[in-house]
């Protein structure tokens, strides 16, 4: 390209913020705009004379070649992009319209900085993914690692941990943690802090820099997001605060609704007063004892409990004495057995007892003698001291039945046969 030529054609380009580069068939650069300090933070000076691949971000080189291969073939390619490492080791994104002389044997092309829109696409991407992920994924372990992925593109986190805040005098809990783990380094004195200032903090501890984010659902706090970043220096940008306030409300929100769903899961499933099992648990819990007992050929049994003297007790001292003595009673009962084993409030004052893979009636009938003595210690409540007894019915799987009705119906039978007896005993 002749010099004078190249003068005019700086003198209306300098003033363009986009880079205009001219390069010669081995893509050396033989001019360059003012506009490429603001783009690759070179000066001209030192690009003239360098090849443009030179500073290309090697995982686009091969996509860059096949664009240098197709302008020289067809002379114009349009709106291509590729990233570049400037002169600060910042990669920045360009979109490239280029064009091949055959005349002047060299190609003009003019790359326009897209790195602020390629952010803002990723932050975008990031964050309808995280709020698909928080929405569509079960278990908040799996929402953790999905949403710890889409963080690490933005932040250099080295680790990261999720700690909700203690209710009812309860400790904190570590809901999900990465590999390396950051939530124990945490103080109790900073987690306290932490929560009643409800601000996103940057933190170090124990020669980490850390990201604290608050877990904050119906302007309550529920807990922190740790995040141990990898970088020594940091400051946290408004993108950056966007984006973790966002995932925290993501979490928090995901949190909360499987909480509730584990509420309503446990008030499905167990009773509202003692806390134990209810029939509908204990169907399946009873039907998994069978097919395990019919494939093994094994045995378990049932105990059917009707408390003796409750009645006079809730007439004597209210219901919430009554209360009392059942909640009393299922924690008696349940010391009694293994974890295995099942109890079960079936109403009222009785119990069903499934004891799981049991070696014969005997072995049955000495669990049952041990609840029976134990039902019968005194309860004490408000200074009174109140004599309870149990009737307990014992059904043994094949012996009695090789269906759940049938079995519960024979332990129930046996039961009332103990009541006629003189209560407090075993039939």
């Amino acid at each position: 390209m002749d010099k004078p030529l190249l003068d005019s054609f700086s003198e209306y380009v300098h003033l363009l913020l986009d880079a205009i580069c001219v390069v010669d068939e081995h893509s050396r650069i033989i001019y360059v705009s003012n506009g490429a300090h603001r783009v690759f933070g070179y000066s001209p000076e030192e690009l003239i004379g360098k090849k443009m691949l030179d500073f290309l971000h090697p995982d686009d080189h091969d996509k860059t070649q096949q664009s240098i291969d197709t302008v020289m073939q067809d002379k114009h390619v349009l709106d291509f992009e590729n990233r570049y490492i400037r002169k600060d080791g910042q990669v920045v994104h360009l979109l490239w319209s280029t064009s091949w002389s055959d005349q002047h044997k060299m190609r003009l092309g003019v790359a326009r900085d897209i790195t602020r829109i390629k952010a803002a696409e990723a932050m975008q991407n990031s964050l309808i993914a995280i709020s698909d992920t928080a929405h569509r994924t079960n278990g908040i372990k799996q929402i953790c690692q999905q949403i710890l992925f889409h963080l690490d593109t933005h932040l250099a986190i080295a680790t990261f941990g999720i700690v909700t805040s203690p209710a009812n005098g309860e400790r904190w809990q570590t809901v999900f943690e990465s590999v390396g783990g950051c939530t124990s380094i945490l103080s109790k004195e900073l987690k306290q802090r932490f929560i009643a200032d409800n601000e996103i903090t940057l933190e170090a501890v124990d020669d980490k820099l850390m990201l604290l984010v608050p877990l904050i659902f119906d302007d309550e706090s529920h807990g922190i997001i740790v995040l141990a970043l990898m970088e020594e220096e940091y400051s946290l940008n408004e993108n950056d605060r966007a984006l973790l306030t966002f995932t925290a409300l993501q979490i928090a929100t995901a949190i909360e609704r499987h909480q509730r769903f584990e509420r309503l899961q446990h008030l499905a499933l167990y009773d509202t007063l003692t806390g134990l099992p209810n029939r509908e648990l204990f169907q399946d819990r009873v039907q998994r004892s069978l097919l395990r007992a019919k494939r093994e050929k094994s045995h378990f049994a049932l105990m059917y409990l009707d408390l003796d003297k409750f009645k006079a007790a809730n007439d004597t001292f209210g219901h919430a004495a009554g209360d009392y003595l059942l909640k009393e009673a299922a924690q008696r009962i349940t010391a009694c057995v293994r974890e295995t084993d099942t109890v079960v409030r079936f109403g009222g004052d009785e119990f069903v007892v499934l004891l799981d893979n049991i070696e014969n009636r005997q072995g049955a009938f000495n669990v049952a003698e041990k609840i029976r003595l134990v039902l019968s210690e005194p309860y004490q409540w408000q200074g009174h001291e109140i004599e309870l007894s149990v009737s307990i019915g014992i059904s043994v799987f094949p012996e009695q039945g090789e269906q759940i009705t049938q079995l519960i119906a024979a332990a129930d039978e046996a039961m009332y046969k103990a009541k006629k007896r003189g209560k407090n005993c075993i039939s």
